[in-house]
C-alpha cells in the first residue's frame, strides 16, 4: 500500500456520534429494589467505562447490545429489536448480531461514524461455573474500534490508507477561524494497518486543502477546538469523523518521548527535526492509538515530513476542479 493510494469514502461521519450513556451501575436495582443480575451488573458495570461507545458485550456466539446502545444499534443495522428481562421497572431494549457476521455490521457502523467497544469473553463458560451456579463469565473490552483504527482487512479498503490524524493549532491562535488564518497548524496523520506516519505543518488558510488531500477517515481534536464551525465544516467535507479529546492529549514533551519509545531510539534527529506542535500532535496520535488499541503495539514507521516545506500545496477548490482523485460526479 503506498502513500499516494487514492481515498475513498462511504457516508460522511457524524462527529463524536456516540450512544447515550447508560445507567450508572449502583443503580442498577430491579422494580422491587433487588440488585440486577450478575451479568447485568456486569455489563453496566462495562458500559459506564466506555460511555461514548456502542457496547458489544460477547454472549456465546452474539455481540448483544442493550439500553439506548439497542435502540441505536437497531435503527442503524436494521436489525430487529427485541427485549430482555427488566430494568427499574423497564423492559431492557435488546438486539444482537452473531458473531460469523461481526464484521459486516461493524463497518456498517464505522462508516456511520459510531465508535464501539467490543467486551469479549475471557475464559471459557466451563471455568466460571466452577465459581458457582451464578458466577459470571469475566468479560473486558478488548478493543475501541473507531474509523481511523481499524485494522482488519474486512473493513479496510485495499486501494486506499486508513489515515488517524491529530490536528494541533496553537491555543493562543486568536479570535476567528483557525482556517481563516496565517497561524501554523500542525497535523499528524498515521495508517495503524500499514504503519505509515506523516507529520508536518500548514497555514491555517491551506488547512482545507491539505484536510482534502489527507483525507482521513478520523481527525482528533482538542475538545475546544470543535467550536470553530468553520473548522468543523472543513472537516466534514473531508468525510473524516471528529473525535474531541482532551487538551491534554497535545503535549509536546510526552511526544517527543513517546516518538522515541516507539521508534526505540534515543534522539529523533535521524529523522528530521520536529517543532513543537508536531510533536504535539504526534503525542495526540500515539495516545490516541494506545487508548483504542489496549495493549496491542502497532507498526509505527518513522514520520516522513509533509507540510509547505516539503510538498507544493494545493487548495481545496483546485483539487476537486483537478478530478486528482475523483470526478466532480464524485466517481473515483
Amino acid at each position: 500500500m503506498g502513500s499516494n493510494r487514492p481515498r475513498t469514502k462511504g457516508q460522511p461521519a457524524r462527529h463524536a456520534a456516540a450512544p447515550k450513556k447508560a445507567a450508572r451501575p449502583e443503580a442498577s436495582l430491579g422494580p422491587a429494589g433487588g440488585e440486577a443480575t450478575p451479568s447485568m451488573a456486569q455489563y453496566l458495570e462495562i458500559k459506564t467505562a466506555n460511555p461514548d461507545s456502542l457496547l458489544w458485550y460477547r454472549m456465546g456466539e452474539f455481540y448483544e447490545l442493550f439500553f439506548d446502545d439497542a435502540v441505536v444499534a437497531s435503527a442503524a443495522l436494521g436489525i430487529v429489536l427485541t427485549k430482555r428481562g427488566k430494568h427499574l421497572g423497564e423492559d431492557i431494549p435488546m438486539c444482537g448480531v452473531p458473531i460469523h457476521r461481526a464484521d459486516e455490521y461493524l463497518q456498517r457502523l464505522i462508516r456511520l461514524g459510531y465508535r464501539v467497544a467490543v467486551a469479549e469473553q475471557l475464559e471459557d463458560p466451563a471455568e466460571a461455573k466452577k465459581r458457582g451456579a451464578k458466577a459470571v463469565v469475566r468479560r473486558d473490552v478488548v478493543r475501541l474500534v473507531t474509523p481511523g483504527t481499524l485494522t482488519e482487512d474486512a473493513l479496510l479498503d485495499a486501494k486506499a490508507r486508513n489515515y488517524l490524524t491529530a490536528l494541533f493549532a496553537p491555543p493562543d491562535a486568536g479570535a476567528g477561524s483557525v482556517v481563516q488564518s496565517d497561524v501554523p497548524v500542525a497535523l499528524a496523520s498515521l495508517d495503524i494497518s500499514t504503519g505509515e506516519f506523516e507529520v508536518g505543518e500548514v497555514r491555517g488558510v491551506d488547512l482545507p486543502g491539505e484536510l482534502v488531500r489527507l483525507a482521513p477517515s478520523e481527525i482528533i481534536v482538542a475538545e475546544g477546538l470543535l467550536a470553530d464551525q468553520e473548522l468543523t465544516r472543513w472537516v466534514e467535507l473531508a468525510g473524516a469523523a471528529a473525535t474531541p479529546v482532551p487538551s491534554a492529549y497535545f503535549d509536546s514533551l510526552a511526544g517527543e518521548v513517546a516518538l522515541k519509545a516507539q521508534l526505540k531510539v534515543a534522539e529523533l534527529g535521524g529523522f528530521g527535526g520536529f517543532t513543537r506542535p508536531e510533536l504535539a500532535a504526534i503525542g495526540a496520535t500515539l495516545k490516541y492509538v494506545d487508548l483504542t488499541q489496549i495493549g496491542r503495539k502497532p507498526v509505527v514507521r518513522p514520520p516522513k515530513k509533509s507540510g509547505s516545506d516539503t510538498t507544493l500545496l494545493i487548495d481545496a477548490a483546485s483539487r476537486a476542479s483537478l478530478e486528482l482523485t475523483r470526478s466532480v460526479s464524485g466517481e473515483k
